[in-house]
């Protein structure tokens, strides 16, 4: 009998939040607004490069080539400038051996590597070709304040949506308060703006014109706003 009556006192408070709930609905509803959108864009230099690059055993002789590669490796990237502890991370240690059809085992190991510019790219790019026996590309590129900026983009959209202002004028009303914001659309994720920079290591050349396009973004914010008569 316990259970039953504090069911129904659950399932009455339940009703009763449901009833103020639609009324709430129906006031907001009911008052007089005006619904803007407004947009914001933003377009960044990426600061943050990250670069894959790929050593691999050729001759099967063993652990010991690969070191001498990568002992190789890390004096021609420290000869560029970079700082290969602080900036140089070995990636997948799992996925290092691989089996070849004939049942040879071969070393293979893979970095990435976290360059702030262009200009850095091109030293590195050109020490890898001069290296030579190394794979190397640009996997993507973003900003490392890229949350910052997304904030301040969704805040110009907001101000943006200020326009209502000059739009409520026109017929003889002001706006007050903002009663609803909504983020309508997000676009221009980081990762869609790559290069297509790329050092093979068969040709031992790196693609021309190091160039990368400025990361977009852009935001639309609705906001209905309370119109009072002037």
């Amino acid at each position: 009998m316990m259970k039953k009556t504090v069911l129904l006192l659950v399932l009455f408070l339940g009703t009763l939040a449901l009833g103020m709930a639609q009324s709430k609905e129906n006031d907001f509803l009911e008052q007089p607004y005006i619904e803007v959108t407004g947009t914001a864009m933003m377009e960044v230099v990426p600061d943050e490069i990250y670069v894959k690059i790929i050593l691999r055993e050729k001759d099967q002789r063993g652990k010991t080539e690969l070191e001498q590669q990568e002992k190789k490796l890390f004096q021609t990237l420290q000869k560029v400038g970079i700082d290969v502890k602080k900036d140089l991370a070995v990636r997948n240690m799992a996925g290092n051996r691989y089996k070849l059809k004939s049942g040879a085992m071969k070393l293979r190991k893979e970095y990435v590597l976290l360059l702030h510019d262009v200009n850095a790219l091109d030293r590195v790019f050109a020490g890898l070709e001069q290296m030579g026996g190394v794979e190397a590309e640009v996997e993507r590129v973003d900003h490392s304040q890229i949350e910052k900026l997304r904030r301040e983009v969704k805040e110009d959209a907001i101000k943006v949506a200020e326009k209502a202002t000059g739009l409520a004028a026109a017929i003889g009303q002001s706006i007050k308060e903002a009663i609803y914001i909504r983020e309508e659309h997000w676009g221009g994720m980081a990762a869609q703006y790559m290069s297509n920079v790329a050092l093979d290591a068969g040709r031992g050349s790196a693609d021309a014109g190091v160039d990368f396009e400025k990361i977009k973004l852009q935001g639309t914010v609705l906001v209905r706003f309370k119109l009072w008569y002037k």
